[in-house]
C-alpha cells in the first residue's frame, strides 16, 4: 500500500485529504497546528495512521526541526506529498515589513522545501514520487494581499524549477492554483461565520457560477496528479478555480 505525507492536516484540504487518503487504505503521515483538532481527526481514521499523525506549530524552528527527524526516521517510503500548509495570516498591508514576508515565505513555501530536500536526499520515496504543492490563483491575478501574491507565486517558480531537476529521477513535482472553495475550517468558511454579508458578495461578484467550490469538488484531479497518468504535467501549475480568474493562465 502506498504512502502519503499531507501538510495543513488541521483544516481544509489537508484535513480533508487525510480523511480521503486514509480512507482509501494508504499510510498516512500528516502533521498539524492544532492539537485538539488533531485528536479529534486520529478518533475518525484507522488504527493504524493514529500514530502517525502530529500536532506541530511549524512557527517555532524546534517543532519543524522534529518533524524533519521524525520524516527522516520513516520506514516506509512515500509515494505521495500533499503540502497544504499556508496562508494569509490577516497579513493585508500592501507595504508589508521584512519580518512578515519571512513568516509569509516561511509558512507558505520553506517548510516546504525543507520537506522535500530531506526525503530526496535521503532517498525516502519510492519510483514516480508525486510531489504535490497548493498553491493560489492570487499567484496569476492580482486579487490578494502583496504579501500572499508574493509567497504563492514564489511557490510556482519553485514547481517549475525543482521539477527539471528531479525528473530525471523519476519524481513528479505539481502545483495546483486554487480558486474559492469551502472545506472544514478553512478560510471561506471561516469568512461565512465571521461575515456573511461580504462572503455572499464574493460569491455574487468574482464567481460566474454564483457558488462556492466544495473541497471534494477538487478530489478528482489531486487522484489524477497523484497517479501515473498525471506524470506528463510534471512542472505545472495548474489552475482549478472554475473560471473564477481573468487570467489566461492554463
Amino acid at each position: 500500500m502506498k504512502t502519503v505525507l499531507i501538510t495543513g492536516a488541521t483544516s481544509g484540504l489537508g484535513l480533508m485529504l487525510s480523511r480521503y487518503y486514509d480512507s482509501k487504505g494508504f499510510n498516512l503521515l500528516a502533521v498539524g497546528k492544532n492539537k485538539k483538532k488533531l485528536t479529534l481527526l486520529k478518533k475518525e481514521i484507522t488504527e493504524k495512521n493514529r500514530k502517525n499523525i502530529f500536532a506541530l506549530d511549524f512557527n517555532y524552528k524546534k517543532n519543524y526541526i522534529n518533524f524533519l527527524k521524525i520524516i527522516a526516521k520513516q520506514k516506509k517510503k512515500f509515494d505521495i506529498i500533499f503540502h497544504c500548509l499556508g496562508g494569509g495570516f490577516g497579513l493585508h498591508n500592501p507595504l508589508i515589513d521584512h519580518q512578515d514576508l519571512n513568516f509569509l515565505f516561511n509558512i507558505n513555501v520553506s517548510t516546504a522545501v525543507g520537506i522535500n530536500k530531506i526525503i530526496i536526499d535521503k532517498f525516502k520515496y519510492n519510483k514516480n514520487l508525486k510531489i504535490i504543492h497548493i498553491g493560489s490563483v492570487a499567484s496569476i491575478e492580482a486579487t490578494a494581499s502583496v504579501g500572499y501574491s508574493m509567497v504563492k507565486a514564489s511557490l510556482v517558480a519553485y514547481t517549475k524549477t525543482l521539477s527539471k531537476s528531479v525528473i530525471k529521477n523519476n519524481i513528479f513535482v505539481h502545483c495546483v492554483l486554487l480558486g474559492a472553495f469551502e472545506y472544514e475550517n478553512n478560510a471561506f468558511e471561516r469568512l461565512k461565520k465571521r461575515n456573511k454579508k461580504i462572503y455572499q458578495e464574493f460569491i455574487k461578484q468574482k464567481l460566474p457560477r454564483k457558488k462556492i467550490a466544495q473541497g471534494e469538488d477538487f478530489l478528482g484531479l489531486f487522484d489524477y496528479l497523484a497517479s501515473e497518468a498525471g506524470s506528463p504535467l510534471a512542472g505545472s501549475s495548474i489552475v482549478a478555480d472554475f473560471s473564477e480568474t481573468n487570467s489566461y493562465r492554463l
